[in-house]
């Protein structure tokens, strides 16, 4: 499908690589979650529907136009479902290559539960994630999830989608795994920390003096 060697070809196959860490990291399982990159300014490479995770190859990534017509793939593959939500962070934010969806476990917790995942607690969150968007339910697959997500998209690069799962954006795709992967463990420590009688928040002046190490590198 792809010409071995093509820019096209490198791109799906650090895809479906990044695919494979998420799933081993256990930040999704099964067929979940879906991962695109920016190819042009009329196409999006994105991860098909229904393959699994943990034997995701090249091959199993699809070239989509912004209107969702497949243009390049395999016979039989689709996008993902939720290729709406991919392509409507795109057209808002022309400075994003990468979109991750995952379910990681605690993070997606959080989003389940409709608590907010604070910023202020660990220096790594102003620095890496920036703030988290708390979004409502929209319905997964469907507009709604886009507009439920776009009065956040503007001010925010981590979104907690209620009773659905986490969506980050980054300027590579190494980028966005990493906030993904940061996001996560994040979570985990705050969990850990209100287990343990709650978290100590930093200083308000200390997570502006943070927020602006971000803002001085941001490159979306």
């Amino acid at each position: 499908m792809w010409s071995e060697g093509s820019r096209e070809h490198q791109l799906a196959t650090a895809i479906a690589a990044a695919c494979r860490r998420l799933h081993a990291r256990g930040l999704l399982a099964g067929s979940e979650g879906n991962l695109s990159l920016r190819f042009d300014a009329e196409t999006v490479l994105v991860s098909a529907s229904a393959v699994d995770k943990a034997t995701m190859e090249a091959a199993h990534v699809v070239r989509v136009s912004y209107d969702g017509r497949v243009v390049q793939g395999g016979p039989g593959l689709r996008a993902s479902s939720e290729f709406g939500m991919h392509h409507a962070l795109y057209a808002a934010r022309p400075g994003v290559m990468a979109i991750v969806h995952a379910h990681p476990p605690v993070a997606t917790g959080f989003a389940a539960a409709g608590q907010e995942l604070p910023a202020n607690v660990l220096p790594e969150v102003p620095v890496v994630v920036g703030r988290i968007a708390a979004v409502p339910y929209g319905r997964p697959g469907t507009a709604a999830l886009a507009a439920a997500m776009a009065p956040y998209v503007a001010e925010h690069d981590v979104f907690l989608l209620a009773n659905h799962g986490v969506t980050v954006v980054g300027y590579s795709l190494e980028d966005a795994i990493l906030r993904m992967e940061s996001t996560e463990q994040a979570a985990r420590i705050v969990l850990a920390a209100r287990l343990l009688g709650g978290a100590q928040p930093l200083p308000p002046e200390e997570v502006t003096a943070l927020a602006s190490y971000r803002r001085s590198s941001e490159l979306l």
